[in-house]
C-alpha cells in the first residue's frame, strides 16, 4: 500500500480512553476511523489489505531474527530458531487466511507488504530486518500483546518502553486493534450487507490448510458466511495478534512465545548476544546512498551481491507462485487420476522457495561478507534483503501468467551461471538448478511457441 495511506489519516484520529501508567501503549478500546472517501465495504477492503500487509511484513521480519541466530550455538538457542521460524510459518497462514477474508467480501486480494523506510500508524513499527536483539524482541512481544497481558504491570512497562526506544520513541500499534475492528465490522450488518459477502467463494476459489499446510497449528480458514469471517479472525487473534488472552488450555500465542524468548535472552552487556553478526535492512541499491543506515547495509560485497539479487529473485518466484495459485479455481489435484493440477504445482513451488529457495539462500547470506572493502563499524555479514520487486501485479492473461514464470527462471539461471563463475559450484545452487528445471518442464508445457 506503500504511501498511499498517509493522506487519508492522521494519528489524533486515533482516540484512545486511557494509558497504562505512562506508558505510551494503545489502549484496548482505540476506535479507527472510517475516512468519508469509503464505503463500509471500501473501508474493509482497506483494512484487510492492512492486516495482510502487516502479515507479510512480519513473518519477513521474524524469518530475519531468526537466520540471525548462531546455528553453533546451544539447544536453547537453537529452540528459540525454531519456535520464531515456526511463528513466520503461522503468519503465512495467517496471510492466506486473509486473502480468503477479501475473497469473501469481492475485494481483490492483496500481497504486497511494507517497504522501507516507511510508517503509517496501522502499522506495528517500522518494518526492519535486523538480528535478534533484547530490543527488537520488545517490538515483537509489544506488537503481539494482549489487552490485559497477565504479567505484572512493571515488567510490561519495562518491556513497552524498551520497544519504543527501539523505534525511536514511537509507541508500537498492537495489531490486535485492527482485527477487533474487522471482527466488528463483519459482525454489524448494517456495516457489510448480506449482498457485499460471496459466500460461493469458500469452494474452490478459497485457500484450505489440508491444501496448503494439513492442518493445525496452522490456521488457513475457508469463509463461507458472516460468523465464520468473524470466528478467522478471532482465531488468528488467539494464536497470535489478538486483543484477548487465549482461553485456559490453548496453546502458547505468539506473544506467550515471544515474552519467554525475551525474558530468557541476554541484556546488552551481560553475555554475547547468540546471533551472527549481520547487518541491519541489507539492500542492493546500486550507488551510494546518502542515508547512513541504508549505505551500512548496502552489500557492495561483489559475489555476496549477486546471492542477494538471487535471494530477490527467489523471494519474487514465491509471492508469484502463491498468488497464481489463488487465482486459479481448480482442486491440488485431479480428483479422477490423483495428477497434480497446475494450481498443485504453484502450491508445491511455493513450499518449495520457502524451504530451500529463499529459506536456503537467506541462511547462506548471513554467512558471506558485506562489504568488498568494510569499513570500521561496518557488520561483518550480510543477510536477506527481501526486497519486495517493481510489482507483485499478475498479468491478466493465464497463458501470460505462466510467461512470467518463464522469465523468472530464466533471470534465476543466469544469476546461478554468475555465481557459480565467481565462487564454484555448490550443493545449494545445484539443487536450485535441478528444482527449476522440473519446474520449467511444467511452466513451457503452458506456454507454446
Amino acid at each position: 500500500m506503500r504511501r498511499r495511506q498517509v493522506r487519508m489519516f492522521s494519528e489524533p484520529e486515533l482516540e484512545a480512553a486511557g494509558e497504562r501508567g505512562a506508558v505510551p501503549l494503545i489502549a484496548p478500546d482505540v476506535r479507527i476511523h472510517k475516512p468519508d472517501e469509503l464505503t463500509w465495504w471500501d473501508w474493509t477492503v482497506f483494512l484487510l489489505h492492512t492486516a495482510a500487509e502487516i502479515e507479510h511484513a512480519l513473518l519477513a521480519q521474524y524469518l530475519y531474527a531468526a537466520y540471525s541466530l548462531d546455528r553453533g550455538a546451544g539447544g536453547q538457542v537453537q529452540q528459540w530458531r525454531r519456535t520464531i521460524v515456526g511463528i513466520a510459518r503461522e503468519e503465512m497462514a495467517h496471510l492466506l487466511t486473509v486473502q480468503n477474508l477479501l475473497r469473501f467480501i469481492g475485494g481483490p486480494l492483496n500481497l504486497e507488504r511494507e517497504d522501507f523506510p516507511f510508517l503509517t500508524f496501522l502499522y506495528p513499527f517500522p518494518l526492519t530486518l535486523e538480528p535478534l536483539t533484547k530490543a527488537s524482541l520488545a517490538k515483537y512481544v509489544a506488537a503481539e500483546m494482549p489487552a490485559d497481558p497477565p504479567q505484572p504491570k512493571e515488567v510490561i512497562d519495562e518491556v513497552v518502553a524498551r520497544a519504543t526506544g527501539a523505534t525511536g520513541g514511537l509507541a508500537v500499534n498492537r495489531v490486535g486493534v485492527l482485527y477487533e475492528t474487522l471482527a466488528g465490522i463483519f459482525e454489524d450488518d448494517d456495516k457489510l450487507a448480506d449482498g457485499d459477502l460471496r459466500p460461493a467463494t469458500a469452494t474452490g476459489l478459497q485457500a484450505t490448510t489440508s491444501d496448503w499446510f494439513g492442518g493445525p497449528p496452522l490456521i488457513v480458514r475457508a469463509v463461507g458466511s458472516r460468523a465464520e469471517a468473524v470466528d478467522a479472525l478471532r482465531a488468528v487473534g488467539v494464536q497470535g495478534e489478538g486483543l484477548a488472552n487465549p482461553p485456559a488450555g490453548a496453546p502458547p500465542s505468539h506473544f506467550d512465545h515471544f515474552f519467554g524468548i525475551y525474558s530468557a535472552f541476554p541484556d546488552p552487556g551481560t553475555a554475547p548476544a547468540p546471533t551472527r553478526p549481520v547487518a541491519s535492512n541489507p539492500n542492493t541499491l546500486r550507488d551510494q546512498s546518502a542515508d547512513a543506515d541504508l549505505e551500512r547495509g548496502r552489500i557492495t560485497h561483489p559475489t555476496t551481491r549477486l546471492w542477494a539479487h538471487l535471494c530477490n529473485v527467489r523471494y519474487r518466484m514465491l509471492l508469484l507462485d502463491l498468488t497464481h495459485a489463488l487465482h486459479l479455481p481448480e482442486p491440488m489435484e485431479d480428483p479422477g487420476t490423483g495428477v497434480t493440477t497446475s494450481r498443485g504445482n504453484l502450491r508445491d513451488w511455493t513450499f518449495e522457495e520457502m524451504r530451500l529457495g529463499v529459506g536456503g539462500i537467506a541462511k547462506l547470506l548471513t554467512t558471506r561478507p558485506l562489504k568488498q572493502a568494510p569499513a570500521a563499524g561496518d557488520p561483518a555479514n550480510a543477510g536477506a534483503p527481501f526486497e519486495l520487486p517493481y510489482t507483485l501485479a499478475l498479468p491478466d492473461d493465464e497463458r501470460d501468467r505462466w510467461r512470467l514464470h518463464l522469465a523468472l527462471l530464466d533471470t534465476a539461471g543466469e544469476l546461478i551461471d554468475r555465481i557459480e563463475a565467481a565462487d564454484g559450484p555448490s550443493e545449494l545452487l545445484g539443487d536450485l538448478r535441478a528444482s527449476d528445471q522440473a519446474a520449467r518442464a511444467v511452466v513451457t508445457a503452458q506456454v507454446p511457441p
